[in-house]
């Protein structure tokens, strides 16, 4: 199945795994609402990758096929950022709380250990 960035964009906004910042996609949705007629969607109905679930006077329900999943989440690793920016982007979270937490802290510290292995 050929898609395109912004086909796999909105695969992973189905499936909710459209963050950089998340290590692993962990899907927690499949739905999309679209106006009745969404060209895109439409679109990609034809090639298989999702599938129309309801109707109603103005709105079409698709769902993620099992192909158009397997390749949302395949895709991930294209928007994901690096290991190190991923790790700043969680010390940044966590300065907002402790605004005496230090980078330096933040990485040494046991207290964010298990923040800093899931980043």
């Amino acid at each position: 199945m050929k898609l395109s960035n912004k086909q796999l964009q909105t695969l992973r906004h189905m499936l909710g795994i459209d963050r950089p910042n998340e290590s692993a996609p962990k899907p927690y949705r499949d739905y999309y609402c679209a106006n009745r007629g969404d060209a895109e969607l439409i679109e990609l109905a034809k090639i298989g990758a999702v599938i129309l679930y309801r109707q109603s006077d103005q709105y079409d329900w698709y769902r993620t096929s099992r192909a158009g999943r397997v390749a949302a989440i395949a895709s991930h690793r294209e928007i994901r950022r690096p290991k190190a920016k991923r790790l700043y982007h969680q010390f940044l979270l966590i300065k907002d709380v402790d605004g005496g937490l230090t980078f330096r802290d933040f990485l040494t510290s046991p207290v964010y250990a298990d923040v800093r292995k899931r980043a």
